[in-house]
């Protein structure tokens, strides 16, 4: 049902928030790389969760939505950690970019299914 898998994906999400730091105003690109060496895993690891949960058939659609954009926050961080480790400011500027208008649409995409934790 919807309730269920919003309760799951939930908790999904709020075991993630619990062992995940902030984004930091780093000073130092090895601040960056320590930041994204810790948060990536945390982060894939609760995306392939949330992708193995089955939404009913009525929130496929908006789940899918949700994910993708989920993708597309790892791959910004993904970036990001890359960016820093090479000391290439405008790529870590546009990484950050890219986190921020991910991180936005995954915001509005959980909004759009009903979750209370994921998105936050």
């Amino acid at each position: 049902s919807h309730g269920a898998f919003v309760k799951r994906a939930d908790a999904v999400c709020s075991a993630y928030a619990a062992a995940a730091k902030p984004l930091p105003k780093p000073t130092l690109y090895a601040q960056v790389v320590a930041y994204t060496d810790t948060d990536l895993p945390l982060y894939e690891a609760a995306l392939r969760r949330l992708e193995a949960l089955k939404p009913p058939p009525q929130d496929r659609a908006e789940v899918q939505q949700w994910l993708a954009a989920d993708r597309r926050v790892a791959a910004a961080l993904r970036a990001l950690g890359v960016a820093a480790l090479r000391h290439d400011y405008p790529a870590v500027t546009s990484a950050i970019e890219s986190l921020q208008s991910a991180g936005l649409a995954s915001s509005q995409a959980a909004d759009t299914v009903g979750l209370t934790v994921c998105g936050r």
